[in-house]
């Protein structure tokens, strides 16, 4: 069975086949303290690169449904995720080394099942590599698998106004109200920040080594979110009957959460609206899925906030639904009451949305837009930020554990810092992943079993667990 990963993780799978493999569990998935009896079973995939650039953390999240159709057992919540430079079976059957990757298991609607499988992998130019997807008996991998480092976060704060999203580098909010506009925080040091964030009486707007509130957005439609046109005016997703909000994952990985809109008026149209934010490790953006009911004669519309004197990258980028600006468009730290940007401070801004659904860009007083063709009622929007400060606090990490290792450190110098170049190079990249997915091939038709390796006398670990990326 093969198939295509599309660019957003909830897409449909496609070119449907079957192919071969057979090779055993790597050597290297030593196991501790098992009964003789116990069992591993492998799945083997591999996944390709279709473009001519380097993919560093390549997003990949499979279908539970798909993985059972090739072994009904198959047990999402107990697996293993490993993967070497072997780009074929043969290559693969004779690897004695590979790398371990962080993986997680979501249930996407609530039904307490396991919906997906993500992972993320480093992926050269028209590369492929076979990964090993190991699962067994909950005790067996739980001796087996790392601890994953969590490194990404969602969750719903009063004081903030709404939900919130992060990874390391960036962390975003909607305002859970008429606004439904979609905020920044920018970091000067790499972390996970939402929870100081959400604290009753810690200031975000004021300067601080960890990030703060760095954008305005006025009456926009903040980064990638979501309105109509109603007379020619946007209308942004305001009187509802109800909103409703969900955290669906947050962890090493990705998270995941779920805003839900009944009984939105559109001028003489009233529609029910599904936004899905999906947060990667290591990113400095986000997807947005959006799902309408009906939609039929409505004109819905994304963007950024339309800053004056900054930067119009769009034909940078080179990419058919994407609206960009760089420039002067930093707010001040403090008191929001007399807003205005630091002229010595840069920052990037984004959305870009797939060829096939992006349509004619326009703009108002607040907004620089981009219309939107949803198909079968859905549509895909990444927004993006890149804030040149970040890095600036950066520290070095002197902890051991994972627990210990957020805010933990002495202050190093700093990193590299980012630039408009970069901002650009980003988005290129995020393009490309967008218009040429990822391609992500079943080799086995069935499960192969395995045995694990006997045990020392001495019952502990025996030689060469994967090693942790």
């Amino acid at each position: 069975m093969s198939f295509h990963k599309s660019a957003m993780p909830s897409r449909p799978w496609r070119h449907l086949a079957r192919a071969c493999s057979s090779g055993s569990l790597l050597t290297l998935l030593a196991v501790c303290s098992l009964q003789a009896d116990s069992q591993i079973k492998v799945i083997k995939l591999a996944v390709t690169n279709p473009g001519s650039a380097a993919r560093h953390s390549e997003n990949v999240a499979i279908p539970v449904g798909v993985l059972q159709a090739v072994a009904k057992d198959f047990a999402a919540g107990n697996v293993i995720v490993t993967t070497s430079d072997a780009a074929t079976p043969e290559q693969d059957a004779r690897t004695l080394q590979a790398v371990e990757l962080p993986s997680q298991a979501d249930d996407l609607d609530g039904d307490g099942k396991l919906d997906e499988l993500a992972f993320q992998i480093d992926l050269g130019p028209h590369q492929t590599r076979i990964v090993t997807l190991a699962y067994g008996p909950a005790p067996t991998i739980q001796r087996l698998r790392s601890l994953y480092p969590k490194r990404t976060d969602a969750r719903f704060a009063v004081h903030y106004e709404g939900p919130g999203w992060e990874s390391e580098e960036t962390a975003w909010r909607i305002y859970f109200d008429k606004r439904n506009a979609i905020d920044l925080f920018g970091k000067r040091r790499p972390g996970l920040y939402l929870e100081l964030f959400a604290q009753p009486e810690y200031v975000y707007h004021q300067e601080s080594p960890f990030g703060r509130d760095i954008y305005g957005i006025g009456k926009a439609l903040g980064v990638a979110g979501i309105g109509a046109m109603v007379d020619g005016k946007v209308t942004p997703v305001a009187e509802v009957t109800d909103r409703k909000w969900r955290v669906i994952s947050a962890g090493p990985v990705r998270a995941v959460l779920e805003l839900e809109y009944t009984g939105w008026k559109i001028g003489a149209h009233t529609e029910d609206l599904v936004s899905r934010i999906t947060q990667w490790a290591g990113e400095h953006g986000f997807e947005h899925r959006v799902t309408v009911k009906g939609g039929d004669g409505v004109t819905f519309v994304t963007g950024i906030p339309n800053k004056p004197g900054t930067e119009n990258l769009d034909a940078a980028v080179a990419s058919a639904g994407v609206v960009a600006a760089w420039g002067h468009q930093v707010a001040a730290p403090g008191n929001k009451a007399q807003p205005f940007d630091l002229p010595d401070e840069n920052l990037g801004v984004a959305v870009i949305v797939p060829r096939e659904e992006a349509g004619s860009a326009s703009s108002d007083a607040a907004n620089r837009l981009l219309a939107l063709r949803l198909r079968n009622g859905v549509a895909h929007l990444y927004g993006a930020a890149i804030w040149d400060q970040e890095n600036t606090e950066r520290s070095a990490v002197n902890a051991s554990t994972p627990d210990e290792r957020n805010n933990s450190g002495t202050v190093s110098l700093p990193a590299a810092r980012p630039t408009r170049d970069s901002f650009v190079e980003y988005l290129k990249a995020i393009g490309n992943r967008i218009d040429t997915p990822v391609r992500v091939e079943i080799l086995s038709q069935a499960a192969a079993s395995e045995n694990p390796p006997v045990d020392t006398p001495g019952g502990n670990v025996l030689h060469g667990l994967p090693k942790h990326r």
